[in-house]
């Protein structure tokens, strides 16, 4: 669902837009802290590209960070404006902030939603490709520095469900996303094990435990002598400097060697 095509709307649910229910680049605090205490420092390489995951880890001094940088609140939806921080879905929620507050990069645009309407909500409206997409025709500025315009978030289409609606949104949304995160975490224990079991594999046949050893077959050195005679012969060959050995993964030895 985009800021061009929201489609038909459920029940009780109504059509507004982002600047409708929230304050863009609200420039203040709620409660300005004193410039001895301390306010998380949020990078832009500090908010996750694509998973609405932000780290405000560091913590500085306000009287360090009051001018120059982006002041949000816990709650609040950092979007980052700036190309390819934008298209990378480099948005997320505020939170864990030092006493609630937070200053970070000038690349973020802030939301701050009016009661009444989900932070996360919003954020997952906002992660969705096709909005990226769109914002995308109306960057401004030159190549390399490209900027989402904070009206353009003012002016785009959002459609609001009912708050109890939103709730059970966000729950289902996040259901589904521990799903694929516990997907994805198998799927990375089985890479590891058939990693394992190649080279398991591998040691077992260079041992000849892997398959019956048929005395008939040619040896592997007869084989390489065959090589080494057409090699000999081929116009301008790459020729191994004499005693060069090469190790095997099973821990054997290259030409000149046995394994």
């Amino acid at each position: 669902m985009t800021n061009t095509d929201v489609g038909q709307l459920a029940p009780g649910w109504v059509l507004t837009t982002v600047g409708e229910v929230s304050l863009v680049n609200p420039r203040s605090y709620l409660v300005p802290p004193r410039d001895d205490e301390c306010v998380s420092f949020v990078p832009m390489a500090a908010v996750e590209a694509a998973s609405g995951q932000m780290h405000a880890k560091e913590v500085k001094p306000y009287q360090d960070v009051r001018r120059g940088y982006t002041p949000f609140a816990e709650g609040d939806v950092l979007f980052a404006k700036i190309t390819p921080c934008m298209e990378n879905g480099k948005i997320a929620v505020a939170q864990g902030l030092e006493g609630g507050r937070g200053c970070g990069s000038t690349e973020f645009h802030v939301i701050r939603l009016f009661e009444g309407v989900s932070n996360r909500l919003m954020m997952y409206y906002l992660l969705q490709d096709e909005f990226h997409g769109e914002a995308r025709k109306h960057m401004t500025g030159s190549a390399g520095q490209l900027r989402v315009p904070a009206q353009y978030l003012v002016e785009a289409l959002f459609p609001l469900p009912p708050l109890a609606e939103q709730h059970r949104i966000v729950a289902e949304i996040e259901k589904q996303f521990t799903r694929l995160d516990a997907s994805v975490a198998a799927l990375k224990r089985a890479q590891a094990n058939l990693e394992r079991y190649w080279a398991s594999e591998l040691k077992a046949a260079c041992e000849g435990k892997l398959v019956p050893q048929d005395p008939a077959d040619e040896p592997a050195s007869v084989l390489l002598e065959r090589i080494r005679a057409e090699r000999a012969t081929s116009p301008n060959p790459l020729r191994l400097r004499r005693g060069l050995k090469i190790p095997l993964a099973a821990g054997g030895e290259g030409p000149g060697g046995e394994a």
